[in-house]
């Protein structure tokens, strides 16, 4: 009687594991995209999350939003100060958090690129793109790059942390008219780039940083409506944890539906554009309704946050390992020049599935408690010492 009656875990407000979980999800979406594409392996109950995986990167978007805006939407809704945002460093953090990681596998692509067709002036301007986060504004080294090419979305994060510091505060302060603005933006950009369907600019267009911006607002407005209710008396007044979970479901369901229709339109990049808004406002309402619900038990959330933590890592590196095993190395074994998995060897497509997971798997691991981790934790710590030098 007393486990019936035990009052639920507090809602954590800092760090939903709606959030992680979330994090996750869309790693391993786009993970399995770029997988399928190698072994055209597909299981039938998750095949449109196969097609359309390629979304997770909205989501990953969404959720950068949300959790960076988090600390602001929290101190709002309890009427406290908002937390004083210090451009330099805002930018150092996030360096530390990504550049580390990022520029080991961009090491990495640069051998490979060099092993397959030598060095060249085109490669050298590649190279120095990806070095300054801003290959998607050069169309030779956003879709004809010879380094990682899921790197792309490195430039729009950068674009995003780069007006952040003057972002955060005017959206907690005035959150109605900067987040109609962020949606103006996208829905005006978007319009421009659809008219551009059908010639070779759209590719170049879809994914730059414009077309997010009403993602991102999504995921300040999520985070905004997640502390007010979070901090509030509501949700045990009206809406009890366990409704809350039962409409994360729901909202589960909702976004499921979105994926499947993104998986099977007649023109996939186009309804990428059109659908980025439904699939993203999907997504935000699971991880509210979730990050409000009931609190998972322990070995879970401790296992939802390892996880959420390897993503980066597994992120920078499943794509250019799995298309190294099969063209580079031959692996899973396969003679000739035309791939087994466009002969129909069903058996090659799951050894191939299972390989290229468990290299990805593997290396991002070791990649994060090997470079990334270390490597921040070292950032930090001389970031530290120089402020306590500074302040002598």
């Amino acid at each position: 009687m007393g486990v019936l009656s035990r009052t639920p875990a507090p809602i954590d407000c800092d760090r939903p594991a709606s959030a992680d979980f979330l994090r996750v999800l869309a790693a391993w979406a786009v993970g399995a995209f770029h997988i399928w594409q190698q072994s055209w392996y597909s299981r039938p109950a998750a095949e449109h999350w196969l097609r359309a995986g390629s979304v997770g990167v909205d989501f990953l978007v969404m959720l950068s939003a949300f959790c960076l805006f988090l600390p602001w939407a929290n101190a709002a809704a309890q009427d406290r100060p908002l937390p004083q945002t210090r451009p330099a460093e805002f930018y150092r953090r996030r360096a530390a958090r990504l550049l580390p990681a990022y520029y080991a596998s961009l090491l990495f692509s640069l051998a490979l690129a060099v092993y397959r067709s030598g060095w060249s002036r085109a490669l050298a301007v590649d190279l120095f793109t990806h070095l300054t986060l801003t290959q998607q504004l050069f169309p030779a080294c956003y879709i004809g790059t010879q380094l990682n090419a899921v790197s792309w979305t490195l430039t729009v994060f950068a674009l995003f942390y780069l007006v952040f510091p003057l972002l955060a505060p005017l959206c907690a302060k005035h959150p109605l008219p900067t987040l109609g603005a962020l949606c103006l933006v996208q829905a005006g950009y978007s319009q421009w780039a659809l008219h551009q369907y059908g010639t070779g600019e759209y590719a170049l267009l879809f994914n730059q940083f414009p077309a997010f911006c009403g993602v991102l607002a999504v995921g300040m407005a999520a985070a905004l409506i997640f502390a007010e209710l979070a901090h509030g008396s509501w949700t045990v007044r009206f809406a009890p944890r366990a409704a809350c979970t039962a409409l994360g479901v729901a909202a589960f369901v909702w976004l499921d539906r979105c994926m499947r229709l993104q998986a099977w339109a007649a023109e996939y990049q186009q309804f990428q554009l059109i659908n980025r808004m439904p699939l993203a406002l999907a997504a935000a309402a699971m991880l509210v309704c979730f990050g409000l619900g009931l609190t998972p038990p322990a070995p879970a959330r401790r296992l939802l946050r390892g996880l959420a933590a390897l993503t980066y890592s597994f992120y920078l590196w499943h794509q250019m390992l799995t298309v190294f095993l099969k063209y580079d190395l031959h692996l899973p074994t396969w003679q000739g020049v035309t791939p087994p998995n466009q002969l129909g060897d069903k058996v090659w497509m799951h050894r191939a599935d299972m390989l290229y997971w468990a290299a990805a798997l593997t290396v991002g691991a070791a990649a994060y408690f090997l470079l990334e981790k270390p490597a921040a934790s070292v950032l930090h710590q001389t970031a530290q010492k120089m402020r306590a030098e500074k302040a002598r």
